[in-house]
């Protein structure tokens, strides 16, 4: 559903590219995991020569670097994100999400500003996602726990859960489902992250009712039955 945009990078107005160096390495004899030193050829500790084939490179440190095309450092605040066009040629300047910090719960979509605004819709959109990543939110201050067990108490009653827009910073954004989870006597609010949507490409008509009646086969079962799995819940007395 969601389609990654095909950004350009420049730096006044040269285009710059990211590579990973290494500042740090070893290499090791497969077999032995013994370390190994490097001059021209291979070496072991007791100075035999060993096969490039038999050993393994271990990167001990690395970092992301931007290169010019000449291959000089530039600085990674001075970088500048262009739309790349069907074309090829060069679109707007874009510029990276912010990582989202809050969420805001509004009234109605129309009130919708920025990322991490949010508003309520029936639960059962949640069926029409592919969740992919869950957060558990804690509460900042334990003595908002009573409000938030209302609310989440509030949402349940009105089988509704808070839509919104994620993003943990770069070019990538989320629908995030803001949902209340109530387990063994205790609650939480979670954090549901999606960014595909179900798509059904297999359905069919109903067909009209078949004249000759079909046979039903008892099928193998492996599985409990779901009823094992749900817990009745016991009707309260009255006072």
């Amino acid at each position: 559903m969601i389609k990654e945009p095909q950004l350009r990078k420049q730096v006044d107005d040269e285009p710059v590219r990211d590579e990973r160096t290494v500042s740090g390495a070893r290499w090791e004899q497969v077999g032995t995991g013994e370390t190994l030193t490097t001059e021209t050829t291979l070496k072991n500790s007791k100075g035999e020569v060993i096969p490039l084939a038999q050993a393994q490179c271990i990167l001990e440190h690395y970092k992301s670097l931007v290169l010019s095309m000449k291959g000089e450092q530039v600085d990674k605040k001075k970088v500048q994100y262009f739309i790349v066009n069907p074309d090829g040629s060069t679109g707007d300047q874009v510029a990276p999400y912010p990582p989202t910090e809050r969420i805001r719960v509004v009234d109605s979509p129309s009130e919708v500003a920025e990322q991490g605004d949010g508003y309520w819709v029936s639960s059962t959109v949640l069926g029409e996602f592919l969740i992919h990543e869950e957060y558990e939110l804690p509460a900042a201050d334990p003595r908002n726990d009573a409000k938030l067990f209302k609310e989440a108490e509030d949402a349940a009653k009105r089988d509704e859960v808070v839509v919104t827009t994620f993003s943990n910073g770069g070019f990538t954004q989320y629908y995030g489902f803001l949902v209340p989870l109530f387990k063994d006597g205790k609650f939480v609010w979670v954090l549901k992250i999606s960014d595909k949507k179900v798509e059904y490409r297999c359905l069919r008509d109903v067909p009209a009712p078949s004249p000759i009646p079909f046979r039903e086969v008892k099928t193998l079962e492996t599985l409990p039955p779901i009823q094992a799995l749900l817990t009745v819940p016991t009707a309260k007395k009255k006072a």
